[in-house]
């Protein structure tokens, strides 16, 4: 274990290193543009380098050149640093004393990207499994877009069929990964660390820029809002707590799935269970939106109006959602300026016209060759008990009404904005929901994806009023007092999640497994991890067959681990990807005839139809299907077969 820990604190230290030059190669555009920060924008440049470098890889590859590949991710890098390089010379010319009053912030939000990169690596270590819930889905999406140079890349579970999803997120990692030179397996759960990495600086950022006071107080707030977006969980945990009188027999899971029938997530479990999904992808996007928007709301300068556009585009690819939620966001503020007469309605038009048009230009070229799948907006049958409601998010409720109340002149706008779009963000599922194909759970999706944003920006507007209490806004000692002592209350209680369910998932922390995703598979009773590693060498372009699984399952684990595309894998999730049942249902009948049914014409046109040339036979084949193995094993030769798994080649 020592040795295995050691190693990969190096392999951790030295993509650590690689981060830190895209900061470095970004320093001169960031703090250029985000010049009247404190901080100069030094915890953005990590994300915007990384978003811009896959942005052109992606533009590029979708445009029909082969650009998705190490040589053409170290081109655009190489542009990108040279223009660094000429952009470094020219602010040497420049009056660069106000950098030195940006040290202390940037040494505290380089401190938290180290904090969360290096513990959530380590913290993987203890469960690193890409294994159950949503992960064989993310991580084929991501091994998909590293052998495929041009896009859109073929879809794992629907050969001959491109990717039908919301996922430049994927693509993201993909960039990150080939930046950090390792092994996909061992990248997914870097990516992850990243994100939080990311997460923790960011919120700092943020919320640090939402207070009008002391040095100390800003500081305080941003820390307090950085452990609340990223590590705190909603109210449900002290809720369990005060009932129970401790937390003996809680499970961490109920506190996102309290309301019968929807989802309730936040930063905090997703970290947890580590699904590399849009949302979580998303997050330090939109927070780099939320600190574009505070900046822009100081400076209404172009520049930050055409940012906020390209960070719109990535979150059309990478989580619809979030457009929708930050459009909202974007009204509510100038809805409020206008009616204060702080902006002419010429200057929302203009506004409006660049982020729209920066984010289709952004877009367009994903759009041509993307198949939308909404089902349309449905009004709710079935609302929340109020108590249910309270239990969830009576302390962000409580941390919005503080951050109102002791908000300054200065940032009294964008908080109100804030407060109010938490408010409508927990009230439209209760009012209508987004169709999908999960009838029994109408509005899950909708409470999922709309609460959670509303959860970033409670810990936001806590970190607010943390440092605004800190810098004594509130001139009443007594008064000051109580709302210091809510806020903590609110704070701590919050850090109750975190303990409970970081101990839970990985057991308490006593047996480090290392950094590698897929060790697991080797250790599995059967042998479909000799196939996988066979196919990843001897593919040759062709596609393959396997079981047909449900989702959730550990089915198809062949083509995500190989990714090599099968015929048809996870049904419902191609079944939402595809928008309706009709081509999952004749390819799962299809499969199903190919293993069981007799004549080896209709075999040999099927391997024909879907260019087929590996034929996987194992457990999850026989126990799904009566399979006629000796009529399969004449339609080639098997090139591969340990204990109770094979391969046939077919001819």
């Amino acid at each position: 274990m020592n040795e295995l820990l050691f190693a990969d604190i190096q392999t951790i230290f030295g993509c650590y290193l690689i981060s830190l030059v895209w900061a470095i190669v970004a320093w001169p555009f960031v703090s250029r543009v985000f010049y009247n920060l404190p901080d100069k924008g030094w915890a953005l440049g990590r994300i915007l380098f990384t978003l811009i470098a896959a942005l052109v890889v992606w533009n590029l590859s979708l445009f029909g050149l082969r650009m998705n590949t190490d040589e053409g991710l170290l081109l655009v890098s190489a542009v990108m640093m040279g223009l660094s390089v000429v952009a470094y010379k020219k602010r040497m010319r420049e009056d660069n004393a106000d950098f030195y009053t940006s040290l202390k912030y940037i040494f505290i939000e380089e401190y938290l990207f180290i904090i969360g990169f290096f513990l959530m690596a380590l913290v993987r270590g203890f469960a690193p499994e890409i294994r159950s819930l949503e992960k064989f889905m993310d991580y084929g999406f991501v091994r998909r877009y590293m052998m495929s140079p041009t896009l859109p890349a073929e879809d794992m579970w629907l050969a001959g069929e491109q990717i039908n999803y919301y996922s430049f997120g994927h693509f993201w990692a993909s960039i990150v990964i080939r930046f950090f030179r390792v092994e996909v397996s061992y990248g997914y759960n870097l990516v992850l660390a990243l994100i939080a990495g990311l997460t923790l600086s960011t919120s700092f950022m943020v919320a640090s820029n939402l207070i009008m006071a002391k040095e100390k107080a800003r500081m305080i707030g941003g820390l307090v809002a950085s452990l609340a977006v990223s590590v705190a969980g909603n109210s449900h945990a002290i809720w369990y707590f005060l009932n129970h009188l401790g937390m003996q027999g809680y499970w961490y899971a109920d506190a996102t799935r309290f309301i019968y029938n929807t989802i309730h997530e936040f930063p905090s479990y997703s970290f947890v269970v580590s699904d590399l999904h849009g949302h979580l992808l998303d997050l330090p996007v939109v927070l780099a939106f939320l600190m574009t928007f505070v900046a822009w709301n100081t400076k209404r300068e172009i520049v930050f109006e055409i940012l906020m556009g390209v960070l719109v585009g990535v979150m059309m690819m990478t989580n619809t959602w979030d457009v929708a939620v930050y459009g909202l966001l974007m009204t509510i503020y100038c809805l409020i300026s206008l009616s204060q007469g702080k902006m002419k309605i010429i200057e929302v038009i203009r506004a409006g016209g660049v982020i729209l048009g920066v984010a289709v230009v952004m877009t367009a070229l994903w759009w041509w060759s993307f198949d939308p799948i909404s089902n349309g907006i449905g009004i709710v049958q079935q609302r929340s008990p109020l108590w249910q409601m309270a239990v969830l998010w009576s302390g962000g409720i409580i941390a919005a009404l503080l951050a109102l109340l002791t908000r300054d002149k200065g940032k009294g706008r964008v908080v109100l904005t804030l407060v109010l779009t938490i408010f409508a963000l927990l009230i439209i599922p209760e009012l209508i929901y987004a169709r999908d194909i999960y009838p029994s759970h109408p509005r899950a999706n909708t409470m999922f994806k709309l609460t959670y944003q509303a959860f970033i920006m409670m810990g936001l507007c806590l970190g607010a009023a943390a440092g605004q209490l800190a810098g004594g806004k509130i001139q009443k000692i007594f008064l000051r007092f109580i709302l210091a002592m809510v806020t903590g209350f609110i704070f701590i209680s919050g850090l109750l999640f975190p303990l409970e369910s970081f101990t839970s998932y990985y057991g308490n922390f006593t047996n480090y497994q290392g950094l590698d995703g897929e060790a697991w598979l080797s250790s599995n009773a059967s042998d479909y991890y000799g196939a996988i590693l066979f196919l990843r060498e001897n593919h040759q372009g062709k596609k393959l067959v396997e079981a047909v699984g449900d989702s959730y399952t550990e089915y198809n684990a062949v083509s995500v681990f190989s990714g090599v595309p099968t015929v048809l894998g996870w049904r419902v999730h191609e079944w939402l990807w595809r928008g309706g049942y009709e081509i999952v249902g004749e390819k799962d009948e299809e499969v199903k005839l190919f293993y069981e049914g007799k004549g080896l014409a209709a075999k040999r046109a099927f391997l024909e139809k879907y260019g087929v040339g590996w034929i996987v036979v194992g457990p999850n084949e026989r126990s799904k299907y009566v399979i006629n193995e000796t009529e399969l094993l004449s339609l080639g030769s098997v090139a591969w077969k340990k204990q109770n798994v094979y391969l046939i080649k077919a001819d």
